[in-house]
């Protein structure tokens, strides 16, 4: 089963890539897009920019962004015979080095950073007036755009939303394995420990996650961001065995199906004129579609199945934090602090809540890379049956990740991103206990440790501006 929805999973993304591939060259006949972002650019009149190279080859971007990223790529602006942006008054092209701009508005004409061009500066001035904003002009919009108007973090939020008909859809694939034990911070061979405990009745020895999932993002307004994250997991479970003294094994548990489908908003509660700086709140949920099993153990009344191989929560999970991003050039600095509340369930099983804290900085040469180097720490409660607390539940542990973003196609009005990232726990502290059997005293611990990593591809565009 898990061989055929990863090969299905792959076929679905090949030729979702080569049938995109095939219609967007069918339609760059019939429509001019945005050379950078896709958009159409007959959506965008009043936004939209014209460039013509030395040897005469028309280019045309969504907007005034747009067009200062191909500029910059290009290695400025001499490379061009003319570039032409549209008088946001007369609907007139006038040349992009005359213009004057209104940059951090309340219209958001296209793409962020909002660059609104006008031929005359006291329309321009009227405009700041009515609808907010700062004055610049051609050379310090060109000093100042970013080769991407944000980057999107993977194990955090980023504080920026991207403005009203904003949408993106991903199909995502995550792999996690966890490898050894861990009794506080230090790590044991599964092998070694169980051989060396005659007590020992049993141990983990490896846990494997795949994950499957849809994403959507959507943005009703320009403050106010959506997302959803449907996820299927393949889980298998490694535990080794040692029924009586000397005596060894291993069985294998796993378990496959739908998680709990999570929902988040985030709101912007303020940013920079500037578009570099901004502060948003986060608040989310999850609903329990993921199947919690609750069959309980006939000697010892506990939960039989590992918390781990659990498909969902058996109950509904609510987040809230704060957002941060910063923007320095062709660098973005996101810095997340949020906290998970696990209710407990109707089988009297309770997860433990989860406080996370979160940087990620990013590098963008140019609008078709991004690369950068993320790390999250967290803090897990023990999770509680019956409203007893599981020893070897819980704990800190901090993850360092690599990742990178790869704009490969424009289709559809819009563009595909292949995205992913590759981690490890770079630090680990986690909560295990005592007992005893006939045999003495052993412990019950968690596994650790190991490696993750995530590949996705993403179709995101705006919907037509209703100006």
């Amino acid at each position: 089963m898990k061989t055929v929805i990863k090969t299905a999973f792959i076929l679905v993304l090949i030729q979702f890539t080569l049938l995109s591939a095939s219609v967007s060259a069918e339609e760059a006949h019939k429509r001019e897009s945005c050379r950078v972002c896709g958009m159409w650019i007959d959506e965008y009149q009043k936004s939209a920019a014209e460039l013509v190279y030395k040897d005469g080859k028309k280019e045309y971007t969504c907007g005034v962004a747009c067009m200062l990223r191909e500029v910059e790529d290009a290695g400025g602006i001499s490379a061009f015979e003319s570039v032409k942006v549209h008088d946001w008054v007369s609907g007139e092209l006038v040349d992009a080095q005359t213009a004057t701009y209104v940059l951090g508005s309340k219209v958001i004409p296209d793409m962020v950073p909002n660059y609104i061009a006008f031929a005359k500066r006291e329309e321009a001035e009227a405009f700041a007036a009515k609808e907010g904003g700062e004055l610049i002009d051609f050379n310090i919009a060109y000093d100042d755009v970013s080769p991407v108007g944000t980057t999107a973090p993977f194990r955090i939020r980023t504080a920026v939303t991207p403005g009203k008909g904003n949408f993106s859809v991903g199909m995502v694939y995550g792999y996690t394995q966890k490898d050894q034990l861990k009794i506080g911070s230090n790590g044991e061979d599964p092998n070694n420990y169980i051989r060396s405990n005659r007590a020992q009745p049993k141990t983990p020895k490896e846990m494997q996650v795949q994950q499957q999932a849809l994403t959507v993002n959507y943005s009703p307004t320009d403050n106010l961001a959506l997302f959803m994250n449907a996820p299927w997991f393949e889980k298998r479970m490694h535990t080794l065995l040692q029924p009586t003294a000397g005596t060894f094994g291993e069985t294998v548990d796993n378990t496959n199906g739908l998680g709990d489908i999570s929902l988040e908003g985030r709101y912007n509660l303020w940013r920079s004129t500037r578009w570099d700086q901004f502060a948003t709140v986060l608040l989310g949920t999850s609903l329990p579609t993921g199947q919690f099993n609750a069959a309980r153990d006939a000697a010892t009344g506990l939960i039989s199945q590992a918390p781990g191989l659990q498909l969902g929560k058996g109950t509904a999970t609510f987040t809230g934090g704060m957002l941060y991003s910063q923007r320095w050039k062709d660098f973005w600095l996101h810095a997340t602090a949020l906290y998970n509340v696990n209710p407990e369930n109707s089988d009297n099983f309770e997860f433990g809540d989860v406080a996370t804290a979160g940087l990620a900085l990013h590098y963008t040469p140019n609008y078709d890379w991004m690369i950068g180097i993320e790390m999250d720490a967290s803090y897990t409660d023990k999770n509680k049956d019956r409203g007893s607390k599981i020893g070897n539940s819980g704990g800190t542990s901090t993850n360092l990740a690599f990742v990178s973003d790869y704009r490969f196609l424009n289709a559809f009005g819009g563009n595909f991103k292949l995205r992913g990232s590759v981690g490890l726990p770079i630090y680990e502290d986690l909560n295990s206990q005592k007992a005893t059997n006939a045999r003495g005293q052993y412990q019950q611990v968690q596994l650790g440790d190991g490696f993750f990593g995530n590949l996705s591809v993403i179709w995101t565009f705006r919907a037509a501006p209703d100006y």
